[in-house]
């Protein structure tokens, strides 16, 4: 929803295969667009993230014994994907921003048309990458995938339509679901390449699957902990995020119309009395426990999974947000 960090310990060797990705990515960047590329983190100006999802390709694929060039570049490809759905994501955010004006100006609109011109260059070079690659799997998952992506940002601008005849449970899988696609896709990816039992690739994919609920809520949390002023402005799904679904879910429709109103204020008072309802109604401590639950779900789906270190590390990713060793680069 915003730029808030989702960060897990890695081993040394993937540090240096992510950067041999982050490279691949801009060498892939026209030169008119490199100078838009961030040569530290994610690669974008602005969001601060682990590169998760192109991890989650290479750890899969080396578990079952897969290196070398062909992951790296599908790993690219799903990197470049995320990158994509990141930028049409945050169109229009700033018009919502507290003290936007109606008329935002030349240069926003200059910036939204950038970002619509960078994330279709990416996706067009991540697909193009996928078919260069020709494994016939692995071009019909990702038209699967992107087919259900759209059906879920189409789902999620309906949203306010469809209020009157949507619960709060079904608003937050839709919300979710496009951080869960990926997250399934790139497990799946790396499963495929590995030459998996499909029982296998299916348990990978549908622990990415789970783990993208885990890591929403886990967003959703930190827009909340960490709100003003190190947030300029929050998401338009803000509304939607896990805090705000519990407290429909108990305090009924109105109460949550109620903080909804207080999101749109835009008033940093407002704001900040929300998130202490929200605090001290108990609602933040029960997505954190939500999120928790749901990794113990997702890591359930590997019991069948050959006990590697790379199954380990894949584990390490729902486990690190819940474990009191959080910040050692070992796997648990």
């Amino acid at each position: 929803m915003d730029s808030r960090t989702f960060k897990v310990p890695i081993p040394s060797w993937a540090e240096e295969e992510l950067k041999s990705v982050h490279g691949q990515v801009r060498e892939a960047l026209p030169e008119a667009l490199q100078s838009l590329w961030d040569t530290e983190g994610f690669g974008l100006a602005g969001f601060d993230r682990a590169p998760l999802r192109p991890y989650l390709v290479l750890l899969a694929a080396r578990h079952y014994g897969c290196t070398g060039p062909r992951p790296l570049r599908l790993a690219t490809s799903i990197h470049m994907i995320h990158m994509a759905s990141l930028l049409h994501d945050r169109l229009g955010w700033a018009r919502k921003a507290p003290g936007a004006v109606a008329d935002a100006g030349q240069e926003l609109h200059q910036r939204e048309a950038l970002d619509i011109l960078v994330g279709d260059f990416f996706f067009s070079r991540a697909s193009g990458f996928i078919v260069d690659d020709g494994d016939p799997r692995i071009i019909q998952e990702h038209i699967r995938t992107s087919l259900e992506s759209a059906e879920t940002q189409a789902s999620l601008v309906g949203l306010d339509r469809e209020i009157d005849k949507t619960g709060p449970a079904e608003c937050f899988e839709v919300v979710a679901d496009k951080v869960s696609l990926l997250l399934a896709l790139s497990l799946r990816v790396g499963a495929i390449l590995g030459n998996a039992r499909r029982e296998e690739e299916e348990a990978l994919s549908g622990y990415g699957f789970l783990l993208g609920r885990v890591v929403r809520i886990l967003e959703d949390l930190a827009t909340w902990e960490r709100l003003l002023p190190a947030s300029p402005y929050l998401a338009p799904d803000t509304r939607f995020s896990h805090p705000l679904i519990l407290l429909w879910e108990k305090e009924g429709r109105k109460a949550w119309e109620a903080a909804a109103r207080r999101l749109q204020a835009s008033d940093e008072r407002d704001l900040r009395a929300l998130q202490a309802l929200l605090g001290d109604r108990g609602y933040l401590a029960a997505s954190r426990g939500a999120a928790l639950g749901l990794a113990e779900k997702a890591l359930g789906r590997l019991n069948g999974l050959a006990a590697t270190e790379e199954r380990r590390w894949i584990e390490a990713v729902a486990r690190f947000h819940f474990s009191p060793r959080q910040g050692q680069e070992v796997p648990p």
